[in-house]
C-alpha cells in the first residue's frame, strides 16, 4: 500500500514541477546521529542496552508547491545507510537502512533578512538491515531485516544561489516504530537471542536544488 502511495505521489510530483511553477527537486549530504536503545534476550535473561553513533548519509528530494500557497507536498528518498557500526570484544555489528522514502507536507514563509524559513512534518518508511557476524566465540549469526516505520519533522532556512537554484540548511528529527530481531542459533548455540530496538535519527543537512 505505501509502496503504491509513493509511486503516485512521484509521479504527481514529476508532473506538476514539469508543468507549472513551484516544482522543486534537489540532492541532501547529512550528518546523522542516530540514537538506539533497546533490549537483547538470551532465554530468560533480558539485557537493556543503549547507544549513540554518527554516519553521513545522502538524501534526494522533488517538491511540488500548492498554488497560491506557501504550502508544499514532497517526498525523500535516502539510498542504502550504515547508521551504526559497533566493533566489540564478541562479534562486530552493523545497522543499515534501505530503501527509506519520506512523504512530507512543508510550510514556508519570507524572512526579514531574505531567503525563506520552512517547517515540514510527514511519515517515514524503509527498512532496517542488522547483521551481527559470527565470531570464534561462537556467537550466533543475527542477519534480520524488518520495516521500519515513524514520523519526521524538520525546520530549515532556504535561500536562492543564482536563477533558478537555491541552497538550503535544515535539520530533521525521526522517530521510528520498535524493531526486532532473532539469532539463526549457528555456531552450535543452544539458546537464541532476540533483540527489540527502539530508534531515533537527527539529521543535519545541506542541500542544493533547481526550481522549475
Amino acid at each position: 500500500m505505501f509502496k503504491r502511495i509513493t509511486t503516485t505521489l512521484i509521479s504527481f510530483l514529476l508532473l506538476t514541477a514539469s508543468a507549472h511553477a513551484g516544482g522543486k527537486i534537489g540532492a541532501s549530504l547529512a550528518y546523522g546521529n542516530a540514537d538506539s536503545s533497546g533490549t537483547i534476550t538470551e532465554g530468560s535473561t533480558e539485557t537493556a542496552k543503549s547507544g549513540d553513533d554518527n554516519a553521513p548519509l545522502v538524501q534526494f528530494f522533488a517538491e511540488a508547491q500548492v498554488e497560491d500557497s506557501p504550502f508544499s507536498i514532497g517526498i525523500a528518498f535516502m539510498p542504502l545507510s550504515e547508521i551504526a557500526d559497533a566493533d566489540g570484544t564478541v562479534t562486530d555489528a552493523t545497522i543499515k537502512i534501505t530503501k527509506h522514502f519520506t512523504l512530507y507536507g512543508k510550510l514556508e514563509g519570507e524572512f526579514p533578512l531574505g531567503g525563506t524559513i520552512f517547517a515540514k512534518a510527514g511519515i517515514s518508511r524503509g527498512d532496517l538491515k542488522v547483521d551481527s557476524l559470527t565470531t570464534t566465540s561462537g556467537d550466533g549469526l543475527i542477519d534480520n531485516v524488518d520495516t521500519l516505520t515513524g514520523h519526521t519533522v524538520g525546520l530549515g532556512y532556504e535561500r536562492d544561489i543564482s536563477g533558478d537554484t537555491f541552497v538550503r540548511a535544515e535539520v530533521n528529527y525521526s522517530t521510528y516504530d520498535d524493531v526486532t530481531g532473532t539469532s539463526n542459533n549457528l555456531a552450535g548455540n543452544d539458546t537464541a537471542k532476540t533483540f527489540k530496538a527502539d530508534l531515533d535519527l537527527t539529521m543535519f543537512m545541506i542541500s542544493f536544488g533547481k526550481k522549475f
